[in-house]
């Protein structure tokens, strides 16, 4: 008996120029257009890229192909897209031409526009369905751009709610057109505007204000909250719909989220782009993990609906007891490195990785979020549970859990019951979408799991064991520079009536002595946190690592009965997020050093920020470092000595240390 294959879910894909002017106003149309239709809807904006890592800072001081996301080839667009036409029942828009113009026509798939006259797009799309013609325009203006951004990127929730047909303000031909037979609103647009109603917005001229204001008008309904630029807000728009998410920025976001907390902390997490890495501590503080997001990172988010589940994980491979023993008694030090890779922005990097690490034939860990498993239930991230003859990475590569599963706190800033909360529903969700909680990782990582202890004050002069060796610290103008590993300059050009000594410098091969204060330069990890470690025990894990006592020798966490919770014995301080992580090849030379002269057993492990080396800009710059690093690792360490495992098995020779006092103890707080 045959069977029929169920039908497939519909989809509308909506493709534009990114610097279309009717970009965002078009998206929101379509947005509730599909929905009206019975279909889940995408957009994607063609655009130069530059790959980078968007760290934060001002939207308006960064170049406009840094903060698109990834690039076209890099990210894998053209074969998500294809996953997209097999996962769904396609039809499309396109306002002007497209990059996948060829690909629409190859595959089939109905188009019900290509014109970029914005007039013409909306007659073609509607006379094409059988959504009725909407009674009102909306015509939305940027809003003065208050503090430099433009507010035609959060007026969607107004186009949605009331199912308007919406245009940019500025097109007077498509609104002459457009507006003989609607009645006619302006958003966002100067008050002697000729023509429509206007809709009166606070006369605030901030970000924050206008975007809190808009969010008001349609909290009713919403179930969460997206948090960005508008570059960000724009490209994720259909999801924002979809989940019934409303924007909101400030600027600065931090203050925005604190003036917020009440609202933000309805959710367990919130998704959305960091202007600076405090808005990870006010959202802590809240109890709201933060889940970060790219424009086309991933490429098509729509993927998540598709239904796909990952393939079941490849049992372990782990070296007996007496292995351990036979390594303990000869003093050997165990190494794994651990690639934090865990914002759904991030799953990018997992192509690059996985080649890393089948080349290399590193064991090691990916640190991923309970997300990282619905934006990419498919290759690479599902390598780890595939053989290693059979192309995979198993057993060789182990995922761990990252911080609260749905997205990262500083731990030890989160009321402990939201922490605790947010975890068991990350690893509950994880559980079903891989069908058994025997299935979900056994090792967590977290972000800042020990109290920040703030420093008299912080470091002016700092030693590294690579050029330039030691670098001075200096405090910038306006307080800082973006967030998460990336300094924002101060631009070099002043006023010729004002000579800058920083400027003069700046323009010299002394520059590299100079890097200024981070967020975090004036804090470090306090002892364990008990709360923290315990809701992690509590959720099911076997093993930890802490941030406390970071680069020093091997200790385990004691007082944390069933959970085995070992430090990290290499890497630096990292003030841009609070985490310590491995730069450069020096670190884990001098580590091996330090850990080898000891005469001890132990481990040598650190964190690699995984997007500083493999997004699709850096890696044209660092793979080669990289390499020499996944190399020298794997290889057994400039010694020869050191045995490469997973982190399950440092963990496993850690707790063996532990029974038998050969390695230090840490007691929680």
């Amino acid at each position: 008996m045959s069977s029929v294959a169920a039908p497939r879910p519909r989809l509308f894909l909506f493709f534009a120029a990114a610097d279309h002017p009717h970009r965002d106003a078009a998206c929101s149309t379509l947005a509730w257009l599909a929905e009206g239709e019975g279909a889940r809807f995408e957009c994607y904006y063609d655009s130069a890229r530059s790959g980078i890592h968007y760290g934060g800072g001002h939207p308006g001081h960064a170049a406009v192909a840094d903060l698109r996301g990834g690039t076209f080839t890099g990210g894998h667009h053209l074969e998500q897209f294809y996953l997209l036409l097999r996962m769904f029942d396609c039809e499309a828009a396109c306002l002007g031409p497209s990059s996948f113009d060829a690909q629409l026509a190859e595959c089939q798939v109905p188009v019900r526009s290509r014109s970029g006259h914005i007039a013409t797009f909306y007659q073609e799309v509607f006379a094409s369905g059988r959504t009725a013609w909407p009674e009102r325009l909306l015509v939305v203006g940027d809003g003065g751009k208050p503090q430099g951004v433009s507010l035609g990127a959060y007026a969607f929730p107004e186009v949605v709610g009331r199912r308007m047909l919406a245009i940019a303000d500025g097109d007077g031909g498509a609104l002459a057109e457009l507006g003989r037979d609607l009645q006619v609103e302006r958003l966002w647009t100067a008050a002697d505007h000729p023509g429509g109603v206007l809709i009166e917005s606070p006369p605030i001229p901030s970000i924050a204000a206008q975007t809190s204001w808009m969010a008001e008008r349609w909290r009713e309904g919403s179930r969460g909250f997206l948090l960005g630029d508008p570059e960000l807000v724009a490209r994720w728009t259909p999801t924002a719909v979809r989940e019934a998410w409303l924007p909101l920025f400030g600027i600065p976001q931090a203050t925005l989220i604190a003036d917020h907390a009440d609202w933000l902390s309805r959710d367990a997490v919130v998704y959305g782009r960091q202007q600076d890495d405090r808005d990870f501590m006010e959202l802590s503080r809240a109890g709201v993990a933060f889940q970060l997001i790219d424009p086309g990172r991933p490429p098509f988010p729509v993927i998540k609906e598709g239904g796909m589940r990952p393939a079941a994980i490849v049992p372990a491979d782990d070296p007996d007891d007496a292995q351990l023993e036979r390594w303990a008694a000869e003093g050997r030090v165990l190494s794994s490195l651990l690639f934090w890779t865990g914002m759904v922005r991030e799953l990018e990097n997992l192509y690059a990785v996985a080649d890393l690490l089948s080349l290399s034939g590193l064991a090691a860990g990916l640190v991923l979020t309970t997300p990282s498993f619905e934006y990419m239930p498919h290759p690479p991230l599902t390598l780890p549970y595939v053989p290693s003859d059979l192309g995979g990475l198993a057993p060789k590569v182990e995922i761990l859990l990252a911080s609260g599963g749905l997205g990262a706190f500083i731990e030890s800033a989160t009321p402990p019951e939201r922490f605790a909360a947010a975890l068991e529903a990350g690893v509950k969700q994880l559980s079903d979408q891989l069908g058994s909680r025997e299935l979900v990782p056994r090792g967590w990582w977290g972000t800042m799991d020990a109290p920040l202890l703030q420093l008299a004050r912080p470091p002016r002069i700092t030693r590294q064991p690579d050029p330039p060796f030691a670098q001075i610290r200096f405090r910038s103008r306006g307080g800082g520079g973006g967030g998460g590993g990336e300094f924002t300059p101060v631009p070099a050009v002043v006023p010729a009536s004002r000579p800058s000594l920083r400027g003069a410098i700046r323009a010299t091969p002394a520059r590299h002595l100079f890097e200024a204060l981070r967020p975090f330069d004036g804090y470090r990890p306090g002892p364990p946190g008990r709360a923290v470690l315990e809701a992690v025990r509590d959720a099911g894990f076997e093993y930890a690592f802490t941030k406390s006592s970071f680069g020093r020798a091997p200790a385990v966490v004691s007082g944390i009965t069933g959970l085995t919770t070992l430090n990290y014995t290499v890497g630096r301080w990292d003030g841009w997020t609070p985490f310590a992580t491995v730069n450069t090849l020096a670190d884990l030379e001098q580590a091996e050093r330090r850990l080898l002269r000891r005469g001890r057993p132990g481990w040598l492990v650190g964190t690699l920020d995984t997007c500083l080396w493999t997004f699709t800009g850096p890696i044209w710059q660092r793979a080669g470092k990289l390499r020499a690093i996944c190399d020298w690792m794997a290889g057994g360490g400039a010694s020869g000595r050191l045995v490469n495992t997973t982190p399950r098995t440092v963990a496993r020779y850690a707790r063996l240390l532990a029974l038998s006092g050969r390695v230090d103890a840490i007691p929680a707080a």
